[in-house]
């Protein structure tokens, strides 16, 4: 067994499994587009506090694991579950990287700089599962796959303001108190 698995970063990894769930299921908006739904939601909060608070390993497993679990029980999302494992892990990965608590202060401005880009590779990963699935599988024009994507790219970078923000305020105290070692 791995010695670097504790039952303490178990129960961290689940915890923040449910609350990307619950985050994801019960705080949103969907949003309607001419060809699909895409939504906003507060499941990316949880995330970028995966990754700030957990690294980049355990934060993005515990993100992938969430967000997919929410694509499992919507038939709406049901196949997309296996993608969104991979981008909401990435999101929370590259976050964890960036961040790398290094000592007992909050550093401030790589707490901002990490969750921006968490969320902005997760964005891009959307937009392009986005554009890849419409132009090549299901074989839009040009002017339907903008169609699509124009509106996804609006509510997914609004998401993502808004998961940095709530993120940022939130892990303040967080990073002062969990100890996730």
């Amino acid at each position: 067994m791995n010695k670097n698995l504790t039952t303490k970063k178990l129960i961290y990894v689940a915890l923040f499994t449910a609350l990307v769930y619950i985050f994801s299921r019960f705080f949103q908006i969907p949003v309607v587009t001419p060809f699909g739904q895409t939504r906003f939601h507060l499941g990316n909060v949880f995330c970028l506090l995966a990754g700030i608070l957990m690294g980049p390993g355990f934060g993005g497993l515990a993100a992938g694991l969430g967000s997919a679990l929410f694509d499992l029980f919507d038939p709406v999302y049901f196949t997309s579950a296996p993608i969104t494992f991979v981008t909401k892990f990435a999101l929370a990965f590259v976050a964890g990287a960036i961040y790398r608590k290094r000592n007992e202060l909050v550093d401030k401005k790589r707490l901002v700089i990490a969750a921006i880009l968490g969320q902005l590779t997760y964005v891009f990963l959307y937009l392009l599962k986005t554009y890849i699935t419409n132009k090549f599988v299901m074989g839009f024009t040009n002017e339907a796959v903008m169609a699509e994507l124009i509106p996804k790219a609006g509510v997914s970078l609004f998401n993502a303001l808004i998961s940095v923000i709530i993120a940022f305020i939130l892990a303040m105290p967080l990073l002062k108190s969990v100890k996730f070692e």
